[in-house]
């Protein structure tokens, strides 16, 4: 977590935490064939994404907020392998990689604007100095949460097609993912709408030094 802003964005979107699953894509031949650890990857990754989005929610950091993000949301690509889907998964893959390392990229900005600090009970108050700044997490946001007419709603349902069986793993995931559809909106409220138009509860010199 204490990384630069450019190599957090890279190594929590879009390499480090995704290797995993790209190594599983790139096997799928052999996954096909194992039924056990996809039952194994169906339950690591619906305890994955739920859990994640639990923890995020509950977080004052803003880096670690996002890091735990990106913990709920590799749950769902784990989950996805574990069903099988590899090309809807990759699919979410690069969605995802592509939304986070922008996030990240603007997380830095706003906690350059607070003059290092992380704690957004300490935050507030952003949209009036970086307007444009503001409808760009909002719109990442949006596509991170998944709400509908977004590119994020449209890679979840492609995943949740294949997780609509009669079977126990099945239920498990959509059970998963009830909970990560719930929390998910939350911590993603908490990071726009209290950091970004929240009051201001920062320091005096950082909003003086704008």
């Amino acid at each position: 977590m204490e990384a630069p802003t450019p190599a957090s964005a890279l190594i929590h979107s879009s390499t480090l935490v995704i290797a995993g699953v790209f190594l599983i894509i790139r096997f799928s031949a052999l996954f096909e064939f194992t039924t056990t650890v996809n039952c194994f990857l169906i339950i690591w990754g619906s305890t994955t994404l739920s859990f994640g989005s639990v923890i995020a929610s509950a977080q004052y950091d803003i880096k670690k907020l996002v890091a735990y993000s990106t913990i709920s949301q590799v749950g769902y690509l784990i989950c996805g392998c574990g069903f099988c889907c590899y090309e809807e998964v990759f699919t979410y893959l690069v969605l995802h990689a592509l939304n986070k390392a922008f996030l990240f990229i603007l997380v830095g900005y706003i906690v350059h604007f607070f003059l290092g600090n992380t704690d957004m009970r300490y935050m507030g108050g952003v949209y009036s100095y970086m307007f444009d700044i503001t409808v760009f997490l909002f719109t990442t946001a949006f596509n991170l949460t998944g709400l509908p007419y977004s590119a994020g709603y449209i890679g979840k349902e492609f995943l949740m097609f294949h997780m609509m069986r009669d079977d126990t793993l099945a239920l498990i995931a959509r059970s998963a993912i009830l909970v990560s559809l719930v929390f998910t909106p939350i911590y993603m409220h908490i990071l726009v709408f209290v950091v970004m138009f929240g009051p201001k509860r920062g320091f005096i010199g950082a909003y003086s030094t704008h």
